[in-house]
């Protein structure tokens, strides 16, 4: 989770997530992410449009859920101030794609 506000046209901002699964119990569990075969998170700016992205594991092998997303390279262009929700899609290489809650951060 980005820590505080983001402003409009911000770069290097750190995007995290912590990955989990509900179980049909309603219980939640770290995903493991190093199963996965492809990892993304999903940006949705104020006006409904969507950005997908590359993430990355942020502790080797991935065991521990987190995924992140540095906006360094131009891949998201923040422009647009209001409320942006971000959330992630991972695709499993055994099969399945599976896709977090949304969190949010403000843009500024």
């Amino acid at each position: 989770m980005v820590a505080g506000k983001v402003h409009t046209g911000d770069t290097y901002t750190d995007f995290q997530l912590l990955v989990e699964k509900t179980g049909t119990d309603g219980t939640n569990t770290v995903l493991d992410l190093s199963a996965a075969s492809v990892l993304q998170m999903v940006f949705t700016d104020p006006e409904g449009n969507e950005t997908t992205v590359t993430g990355t594991i942020i502790n080797s092998p991935g065991s521990d859920g987190l995924l992140r997303f540095i906006n360094n390279a131009g891949a998201l262009v923040i422009d647009k101030t209001g409320l942006w929700k971000y959330r992630a899609k991972v695709t499993m290489s055994i099969g399945g794609i599976f896709q977090s809650n949304k969190s949010s951060f403000e843009v500024i």
